[in-house]
């Protein structure tokens, strides 16, 4: 490629190829401009009251629902998701602004701490934005997934520079627009354009905190370069989710529900199901049931169809090597299994059976509409199973005993676990969203967002105005006697730990 060529963006409809956009790729300079633009307009958006900051916020919520449709139609050019799926994205980003609208404030409020035994001092804790929030996201969700960045830290006090997939950036140009149109202070959103150089820049770029969203190769380099300045990291990583439908589930129920978790978004969702484990006795006529479900879907590029394209050539790529791979090992599909023919990178929900451990499929994230389903003897083979991997993200568990359900949830490593439910979890405002191990740490969405998004700052102030303090240099026989009759106050506790305690200070054996 010629320097020319590297200097810009072309994106492209994953639907038929039609150029949506010409952006440039954003270098060193220009993020560092977008920061400072940003930092200079949080100054006096961190000055004003969380209350004050709440108004504006609130009348974006309302700017959203009433750009609603151009807002879907942008995604849906970008990502040929179904018209449904794009208006999700705005519909949850809607809620999820009126819900921090109504308790950012108070969880943002300073708090009075004791302070143990030190009777005379004042304690207090407060909560400070860090400053400009670095957020770089993903090309699956083009809108919520910024939104999900931005909306915390605004409520917060800070100030946000967002630096979105090269694949899908249209949509996410579009927001500052939105928020200046709410009273939002101007360029306190900013966005840069580019590739991973830009999102480099971005870390370096003098950002107090950055928060990524994408996949776990990518998220340690975004760690390690992070580490060069210290700067704090939230990252929301990849997943490998598994579904575990038991022996007393409703087959219906989790047939329907496994389908939709796994190809919601053609399964390029990071909490979609990616591996199924059912318990043998009732995977025949599991399987049997989700392969019907299956069928009945509408895959394609139209706006009502229920499974819309893969967005990027080089997940398509991933997802038909990974199902070779499978069915070259012995897995079966019993729908789908290749690429549909014509116009547009459709592949076709995708339910493989006979599959092993060893095949990528099962151990490897596969981001894409491809149930992969295994029969286990019980419930703990189940557990076993889905716990057998370095990600930790979402799980979902399938049974008609609501308290058994919860009981096994507790025993899988994940982030977040459904009970007869999937995906709507995302739905609920106040769940925070996150995973451990290899799929991250920090917390997205939820009162946990907001605390990634600010830092304490502890304040300790004398009531009694005393010339020095008891323990204050110099030291004397006296001194080492209080701190003997504090030690065995505090360690005993009650009445006892008190008379202890004034035997100590009176100098008396105890």
């Amino acid at each position: 490629m010629t320097p020319a060529a590297l200097s810009a963006l072309s994106v492209r409809s994953p639907v038929d190829g039609a150029h949506l956009a010409e952006l440039p790729i954003q270098q060193e300079a220009e993020v560092r401009e977008a920061v400072a633009r940003a930092r200079a307009a949080q100054r006096g958006w961190a000055a004003l009251s969380a209350t004050d900051r709440a108004r504006p916020m609130r009348r974006l919520a309302a700017v959203l629902a009433d750009e609603a449709e151009e807002i879907a139609g942008g995604i849906r050019a970008e990502t040929g998701k179904p018209l449904t799926e794009a208006l999700a994205e705005v519909l949850v980003s809607v809620d999820l602004l009126r819900y921090y609208a109504r308790v950012a404030a108070r969880h943002l409020a300073p708090r009075r701490t004791g302070t143990g035994w030190l009777l005379s001092k004042s304690g207090r804790v407060e909560r400070e934005p860090y400053g400009v929030v670095g957020a770089i996201t993903p090309w699956n969700y083009p809108f919520i997934i910024a939104m999900d960045c931005v909306t915390p830290a605004l409520f917060a006090g800070n100030g946000v520079v967002i630096k979105h997939s090269e694949f899908t950036p249209v949509t996410t140009l579009r927001i500052p627009e939105l928020c200046a149109r709410a009273g939002i202070p101007a360029e306190l959103v900013q966005v840069v354009t580019g590739d991973g150089s830009t999102g480099r820049s971005l870390i370096g770029g003098g950002v107090d905190r950055v928060v990524f969203t994408g996949s776990t190769a990518t998220g340690r380099k975004v760690m390690e370069a992070a580490s060069h300045t210290l700067t704090p990291v939230t990252l929301e990583l990849g997943g490998k989710d598994a579904a575990l439908a038991l022996e007393d589930a409703d087959l219906e129920r989790a047939a329907r529900g496994i389908v939709f978790g796994g190809f919601f978004n053609a399964g390029q969702t990071c909490i979609s199901v990616e591996r199924v484990f059912v318990v043998r006795s009732v995977h025949e006529d599991f399987v049997a049931r989700v392969v019907e479900a299956t069928r009945e879907l509408r895959a394609g590029t139209d706006a009502l169809a229920d499974v819309g394209p893969m967005i990027t050539a080089p997940q398509m790529a991933i997802v038909e090597g990974q199902v070779r791979d499978a069915v070259a090992q012995g897995a079966r599909a019993l729908t789908g299994g290749a690429r549909a023919p014509g116009e547009g990178r459709i592949f076709p929900p995708t339910v493989l059976v006979d599959v092993t451990d060893s095949m990528a499929v099962m151990s490897e994230e596969t981001f894409g509409p491809v149930l992969p389903i295994t029969a286990v003897g019980d419930e703990d083979e189940a557990v076993a199973k889905a716990n057998a991997t370095g990600y930790g993200l979402f799980a979902s568990v399938w049974t008609r005993d609501r308290a058994r359900g919860l009981r096994v949830a507790r025993r899988l490593r994940a982030g977040g676990v459904s009970v007869n439910d999937v995906l709507s979890h995302y739905s609920v405002p106040n769940l925070p969203v996150g995973g451990v191990g290899d799929s991250g740490f920090g917390r997205r969405r939820g009162l946990e967002a907001l605390d990634e998004m600010t830092r304490t700052r502890t304040l300790l102030s004398d009531r009694l105005g005393l010339r020095r303090e008891p323990w204050w240099f110099p030291y004397s026989a006296g001194s080492t006697r209080m701190m003997l009759g504090v030690l065995q106050w505090r360690g005993r506790g009650g009445l006892r730990g008190l008379l202890r305690a004034a035997r100590t200070l009176l100098g008396r054996s105890s």
